[in-house]
């Protein structure tokens, strides 16, 4: 007699059983270095309504928040460009030396090819349009290269390569560059600037033409809110505060420029619902102004510092922690003395502290729940190649 269709040998039945066969456990220490994005941007978040707070009940003066943070800008952004300048250089891969009898000359093999020479100037690469600006200057359209002055149109065929770096870096800086649109058949354009100058001048534009417009539009988003009482402006700000908080992409790499597009459009309305319940246009300049600073720059250069060095993001999340803490304490205390400033930079770091232990201790623990039992009775999963089904 035939066994029935869901018969199974005893014997045999569990022999291939597998627990949890995926499970990758946690380490304690690396998850409380992880957590360190966590706290630098609640941090950067306490900071913000400490502000707030300050120039609301005139115990800060907006002009004093508007000015260090246009100074950390500018500081930060000098560390950005330094660090992508860079980057870019150890990209540069070297040409050839050429030999003593043709020291000027270059051979066949390193000339590019016309055609390709005019596609690589009309499509630049993901990561040149990536490094052009901090978020606030629009990527040339046509790849700048240097050329020379007598062939605006082509570039050069004979090429000099000194072995000494400091006379490249002359040489280049003497060169006239240019730069070709493939959008329009006019001729390309010289420029003094070299390719990186002219990206800090675009950035620098877009930087002025923000400040212009926000100036302008201070009055408009005083009145905004004029119609609607504070207590719905406190909820409103709360609820998209939180939501910057929870969708904000802590593991967001340096390749991104806007990664969590919701979590920053939460932060900046957040601030302009709170600025319309300043005083003055200048007041409200001033906190827009910051929020822009602290919500939209500075989560790219903290990316940026996680990235070029460990010892400087771990500095950065500890000077967070400490100037959030002194807000909190001068914000809650009446008379704002210095003891309260070291009460409040204790507490908070005390919070962030038992946060980073805390959590990551709990996600350990989480872990010995985790029950996934598969053998061989689970349905085959379909592996999909290149080649087809398997």
């Amino acid at each position: 007699m035939a066994d029935p269709d869901n018969y199974t040998d005893p014997p045999t039945f569990l022999s291939h059983l597998q627990r949890n066969p995926r499970l990758q456990p946690y380490d304690f220490w690396p998850l409380v270095a992880d957590s360190t994005v966590i706290v630098q941007h609640l941090s950067s978040v306490v900071i913000f309504i400490c502000c707030f707070v300050g120039i609301y009940e005139d115990k800060v003066s907006p002009s004093y928040v508007s000015t260090l943070g246009n100074v950390c800008t500018v500081l930060g952004w000098g560390f950005w460009d330094y660090w992508v300048a860079h980057t870019q250089a150890a990209r540069v891969i070297p040409k050839p030396t050429a030999t003593p009898g043709s020291q000027f000359q270059t051979s066949e093999n390193d000339r590019p090819d016309d055609q390709y020479a005019d596609q690589q100037r009309s499509r630049p690469s993901s990561r040149d349009s990536e490094l052009a600006g901090l978020g606030l200057n629009l990527n040339p359209r046509g790849l700048v290269v240097p050329s020379d002055s007598s062939h605006p149109q082509s570039m050069p065929s004979t090429q000099f390569t000194p072995s000494n770096p400091s006379s490249a870096s002359s040489a280049t800086s003497s060169q006239i560059y240019t730069t070709q649109n493939p959008a329009s058949g006019h001729h390309p354009f010289t420029s003094p600037l070299s390719p990186r100058n002219q990206q800090r001048l675009a950035t620098m534009k877009s930087a002025v033409l923000i400040y212009c417009a926000l100036l302008g539009l201070s009055p408009i988003l005083k009145s905004l809110t004029i119609s609607t009482s504070s207590d719905s402006i406190w909820a409103i700000s709360a609820s998209l505060m939180c939501l910057n908080i929870f969708f904000f992409d802590y593991g967001g790499g340096v390749g991104a420029k806007f990664p969590a597009s919701l979590s920053t459009n939460a932060a900046l309305m957040s601030s302009t619902v709170l600025a319309s319940r300043l005083p003055s246009a200048a007041h409200v300049f001033s906190l827009t102004l910051f929020s822009m600073e602290i919500f939209g720059l500075f989560p790219i250069f903290r990316r940026h510092l996680r990235h070029e060095s460990w010892r400087g993001h771990l500095a950065l999340a500890f000077a967070l922690v400490l100037v959030a803490g002194g807000g909190l304490g001068l914000v809650w205390s009446t008379e704002g003395s210095w003891q309260a400033m070291l009460l409040g930079m204790l507490l908070w770091s005390l919070v962030a502290v038992l946060g980073m232990g805390g959590c990551s201790w709990w996600l350990i623990r989480l872990q010995h729940y985790k029950n996934v039992v598969t053998g061989p009775w689970d349905p085959a999963r379909p592996v999909i190649r290149a080649g087809g089904w398997e």
